[in-house]
């Protein structure tokens, strides 16, 4: 089998719904890069990577112009081989960030055809550990809404099975975040989980004043309460208060988590594969986080199906976020959540192909 054609695909794909806030961004839609490899034998592979604001533009350049040229007549099984030819061919630029998504978009297209050639969905191909994934939802929190549209919104994904929700926290002053959390708390049911995330933009100072308040509510974790790349700091954080860190968002290479674990600064380990080099990089971080007894909880955006299907194949993952549900059925065969658990997908392959209607509608460029 033989590579033959690599086309990739620029998309701006509208949320179907309110702009949505938090910290650092509001948009109202999101950028893709798709990727289809051609085989001489008819199996084609479908990767994406995708971004909250625009530059994705720039991910598909690296692959047309960088890693295109080299993928044409290689073996698609000789996955490791190709990805490693690919990595040390953009040292100019960069090793992470634009250079690693594209990457991670031609990782996901190969084990594609790989699934296909077996016959078989992703998380059986890796030998399951459970037939369902339990899902918690971050679409009730965001931080434009009111206090009172957070309980309304918190109040209906409670109502439809989903008993652990977030919000996110970041306004200028955090005393409003303390009484918005306060008031969420109070408002839902004791037993359900209450996650907040910061998007990074608070310093240590603010991060010790403020997670020490919050300690009252008995929250799940603290998300990416400061800048990704200061270790130092959210160790000294973790020492500080009783409630779990939780980073991964923005930590892009193996070696960072490999970092973050052993400077004992992390808790709950949030890799997320399109942010990595693809699910093989994944797949070692989830395992270097169960040597340390982590849970890992991936961040996850709109790439539900591929992460849901990691989580049924590592005992370490407990649940999978549920956000932007106005994107589910932008997927072919969509995965949905029925009372609080995601269903598992059935068909051969990775499954993350966007829909013909999708890629014909919002593609520009």
């Amino acid at each position: 089998m033989k590579i033959t054609n690599i086309e990739t695909y620029l998309l701006d794909i509208p949320l179907g719904q309110k702009a949505i806030t938090d910290s650092q961004t509001k948009l109202d839609s999101v950028e893709f890069v798709a990727v289809r490899l051609d085989t001489n034998e008819g199996i084609s592979g479908w990767g994406f990577n995708w971004n909250y604001t625009k530059g994705t533009r720039a991910v598909q350049a690296t692959i047309d112009d960088c890693y295109a040229p080299l993928l044409r007549g290689k073996d698609p099984m000789m996955q490791q081989t190709i990805l490693n030819e690919l990595h040390y061919t953009n040292h100019f630029i960069g090793q992470v960030g634009v250079s690693r998504a594209g990457l991670c978009a031609i990782n996901l297209a190969l084990w594609d055809i790989r699934l296909k050639v077996a016959n078989m969905p992703l998380w059986k191909y890796l030998g399951p550990v459970k037939d369902k994934v339990k899902a918690y939802n971050t679409d009730g929190g965001w931080l434009g809404a009111t206090t009172e549209e957070l309980i309304t919104d918190m109040t209906k994904l409670i109502d439809r099975g989903f008993d652990a929700v977030k919000m996110k926290l970041g306004r200028p002053d955090p005393r409003e975040d303390y009484k918005r959390v306060k008031a969420v708390r109070t408002a839902i049911p004791e037993h359900i989980k209450l996650m907040v995330d910061v998007n990074t933009v608070w310093d240590l100072k603010t991060a010790k004043t403020w997670s020490k308040r919050l300690e009252e509510f008995d929250i799940y974790w603290l998300e990416e309460p400061m800048n990704p790349f200061n270790k130092r700091d959210h160790a000294a954080l973790a020492q500080a208060t009783d409630i779990p860190i939780a980073v991964g968002e923005t930590i892009y290479t193996k070696y960072d988590f490999r970092d973050y674990i052993e400077a004992g600064a992390v808790d709950i380990v949030q890799a997320d594969a399109t942010k990595l080099s693809g699910i093989d990089e994944w797949l070692d971080v989830c395992a270097l986080a169960r040597c340390y007894d982590l849970e890992v909880i991936p961040h996850t955006n709109v790439q539900q199906k591929l992460h849901v299907q990691l989580a049924a194949a590592s005992s370490n993952v407990p649940m999978v976020e549920n956000c932007y549900e106005s994107l589910a059925n932008i997927w072919e065969d969509p995965i949905k959540v029925i009372d609080g658990y995601y269903t598992l997908p059935q068909e051969a392959g990775l499954g993350c192909k966007l829909t013909d209607e999708v890629l014909k509608q919002y593609r520009i460029g």
